[in-house]
């Protein structure tokens, strides 16, 4: 009995733990923990473009700040600006007309002239009627000039490679809750607790 209590008290405190842990991690990662919030002024947008080692503890980091583009150098004995500039300006792509997709021509499709859009509407309704294995009506069926082949596909998943499942090994979980020897050495405390 004494067992089963002292369980679900290991249980229930690694429970309260965790979900402690959960909470701390969430108020961290939305910024409403440890810093305090300026009012009535909006904060500096700090944007990292690229950081790069340099050697031991020390890295370049490239960082863009209220349109100012800053090259810092950190150690670990802290941080110091090495250069500063204006931060070029994001390019945009604007679309104005239609997108022609790319098509592979037949040797037909370059003797004819470009096909109507409603026959090519036609003959897409007569390729889904052949690929469903339906006959077509008598009225949709028309002289439709050539359609372009269409580009290959390239099947989903078939060229990856399936993912091996690591298994760590007991040096690698050697003091972590993984470990059986923990758990091991955890029921041996509370054994010789209880005796003693």
């Amino acid at each position: 009995m004494d067992t089963l209590v002292i369980t679900l008290r290991v249980a229930l405190s690694l429970g309260v733990v965790l979900a402690l842990m959960w909470v701390l991690h969430r108020r961290m990662a939305k910024g409403q923990f440890g810093r305090a919030k300026a009012r009535g002024r909006r904060s500096a947008a700090i944007e990292v473009v690229g950081r790069t080692g340099i050697g031991g503890k020390a890295s370049v980091v490239v960082v863009d700040v209220e349109g100012e583009r800053l090259v810092l150098g950190v150690t670990e004995h802290g941080v110091s600006l090495l250069t500063s500039g204006e931060a070029p300006a994001p390019e945009l792509t604007i679309v104005t007309g239609p997108v022609q997709l790319p098509v592979r021509a037949t040797q037909t499709q370059t003797q004819t002239p470009t096909p109507t859009p409603t026959a090519s509407a036609e003959a897409f309704r007569q390729e889904l009627a052949l690929q469903d294995g339906a006959v077509p009506s008598l009225q949709a069926v028309a002289p439709v000039p050539a359609v372009a082949e269409p580009l290959p596909m390239r099947p989903r998943n078939r060229d990856r490679r399936p993912q091996r499942t690591v298994v760590p090994t007991s040096a690698q979980l050697q003091g972590s809750l993984l470990s059986a020897d923990t758990w091991r050495q955890a029921a041996a405390a509370l054994r010789s607790r209880r005796a003693g």
